[in-house]
């Protein structure tokens, strides 16, 4: 299949793109500081945390700006027209390269996910073990104050009591990692439509900022009781704690946010492909 061999070369950029390395290694720093609460946490309680740290890697509104702001730099040049995609474009339909385009944003999207997933194990390996239960740091942590006993004054993981009490580590593993895929692909399709439609290589990662940091404005309002903000705020839904769980609260519902990711991502990759077909093609020859 064309369009996965165009996804796959894409893909196989990234090791020689010095650009995606200095993310990555961005990403894994900003792990490391923010869970370090919980180690410190652990320490006091003289307990090994639970492997289950992900689920909550989202729910503090300024370390997800964080972590979608290097997904969006990874994608900020799209439609990822370097100086051998045009040939590659000539030897194919114009549709099939689109398709291409769009596995890469998903693959790409999901490859960020694991690396953000290995990367709460990598830097906590000291500490974790393999439980199929929260433990009781991360238990702790979502259900009392032991944090601050702890002297963990600076801003540490939020373990979210919702999460905790909602979701057994193997359902909230499930569904992070589902919504916050969805997430990533939803706001990658976003800066690629944008910036094929402009033609620029500057309003798609503008319009996928202004989403996410709008993430900041729809948390403070949630906090002050106006819960129902987050309905228009698409990249909060990437944490469980800002979905409603049983009809108790005024945050969207699982259904709501699952059809919405959805039938996004599915009209943004019909708009990529239509609009895609009347992409220009300029091959540059050296002489």
């Amino acid at each position: 299949m064309k369009s996965f061999r165009i996804c796959i070369q894409n893909i196989r950029k990234w090791t020689s793109n010095s650009r995606i390395w200095m993310l990555f290694f961005a990403a894994l720093l900003f792990v490391y500081t923010y869970t370090k609460g919980v180690r410190q946490v652990a320490d006091v309680m003289d307990s090994p945390i639970s492997i289950w740290i992900y689920p909550f890697l989202f729910t503090y509104r300024y370390m997800k700006i964080i972590f979608m702001s290097l997904l969006i730099f990874i994608f900020c040049d799209a439609p990822f027209i370097d100086t051998n995609q045009p040939y590659v474009m000539l030897r194919t339909k114009r549709s099939v390269w689109s398709v291409g385009q769009i596995l890469y944003i998903m693959v790409g999207s999901f490859l960020y996910e694991l690396f953000l997933i290995v990367s709460t194990i990598v830097v906590n390996i000291g500490n974790l073990e393999f439980t199929t239960e929260w433990g009781k740091v991360l238990g702790a942590m979502g259900t009392t104050s032991v944090a601050s006993k702890a002297g963990v004054i600076y801003t540490t993981v939020n373990i979210s009591r919702q999460i905790i009490t909602c979701f057994t580590p193997m359902q909230a593993m499930f569904f992070s990692m589902l919504v916050t895929w969805l997430s990533f692909v939803f706001i990658g399709l976003v800066i690629y439509v944008v910036n094929v439609v402009t033609k620029t290589k500057i309003a798609g990662a503008i319009t996928a900022a202004g989403l996410v940091i709008f993430t900041a404005v729809a948390d403070v309002a949630a906090f002050d009781g106006n819960k129902a903000v987050t309905w228009f705020s698409p990249m909060s839904w990437n944490s469980l704690n800002n979905i409603d769980i049983g009809g108790v609260t005024q945050y969207p519902t699982i259904d709501f946010v699952l059809g919405f990711y959805i039938v996004s991502i599915v009209i943004l990759s019909i708009i990529a492909v239509v609009v895609g077909k009347k992409q220009n093609v300029e091959v540059s020859v050296v002489q």
